[in-house]
């Protein structure tokens, strides 16, 4: 994960007119989107030749979209997110045969020109309660959308379709504080049965591939150091009239990475 993406989270933000009605937000969000469809298209395109995997674009609907900027479980933590923090209304995934792709996979990825907002890889080997085990990279495209590029394995992407995503989305946008004791008993068995399976869909994985988890570690730091390496998040694009303003301010993000090498390790900005 990438300093700034810590440092900034509340100000990394897709270049819409903050000011705008919500209908007019999501009008401007999928003009950003059709205009980076062919320069997904055309990265996929070379992935799949190149690796013998299957990907595909995705644009999340403006109702979806709208549910997820309101989503409960996402405001509890961060009042402040609206629409414009929308990083997946373009999303793009490849599934992958075998992991040791990743690493050549990110290399692509950088040699493209995308510009990382925050990797997140530790998923495969630690996934979250319901189980579903994923690299995902938040990225800004030139024209300063926030999109999200997913890559699961196989097995693992069969396990969601076959009814395991189907039980993520009944309860999603539940406020979980507010679930009946009978809801809360029926959600609890739903996640249990979505880790279940996605546990034997790794398990599958391991088997196929005869991978141990010290080998894929290695692949996901590997991974992570490509990313990071001599790069950071590009802000979004500046105003004409702000940027000779700039000129003249001391960075911010540099006075935060100044105090923070001060700090112990029991400060680390990690999740």
């Amino acid at each position: 994960m990438s300093y700034l993406e810590e440092l900034d989270l509340e100000g990394i933000v897709n270049p819409i007119d903050r000011k705008a009605k919500p209908e007019e937000k999501l009008r401007q969000l999928q003009k950003l989107s059709k205009e980076n469809e062919p320069i997904v298209d055309s990265f996929l395109s070379e992935v799949d030749q190149k690796y013998e995997t299957d990907s595909k674009t995705s644009f999340k609907e403006p109702d979806k979209i709208l549910e997820k900027a309101n989503r409960p479980s996402i405001l509890e933590n961060k009042p402040w997110y609206n629409i414009e923090r929308i990083r997946d209304s373009f999303s793009f995934k490849t599934v992958l045969k075998d992991l040791d792709d990743l690493p050549r996979i990110a290399e692509d990825l950088k040699t493209a020109g995308f510009d990382l907002v925050k990797t997140d890889t530790e998923k495969v080997l630690e996934p979250g309660p319901w189980g579903w085990r994923i690299a995902a990279f938040d990225l800004r495209m030139p024209n300063g959308q926030l999109v999200e590029y997913y890559l699961p394995v196989h097995e693992m992407e069969e396990a969601k379709k076959d009814g395991n995503h189907a039980l993520f989305e009944k309860w999603r946008n539940r406020d979980l504080t507010k679930l009946e004791k009978q809801e809360r008993i029926e959600f609890l068995k739903d996640r249990r049965a979505s880790h279940d399976k996605y546990d034997r869909a790794w398990q599958s994985y391991l088997d196929r591939t005869k991978q141990k988890p010290e080998r894929i570690r290695e692949a996901l730091e590997k991974t992570r150091q490509i990313l990071t390496k001599e790069r950071a998040v590009r802000p979004e694009p500046a105003k004409p009239e702000q940027k000779e303003a700039r000129l003249n301010q001391p960075s911010k993000l540099i006075e935060k990475l100044k105090r923070i090498k001060g700090k112990t390790k029991e400060d680390d900005l990690t999740r």
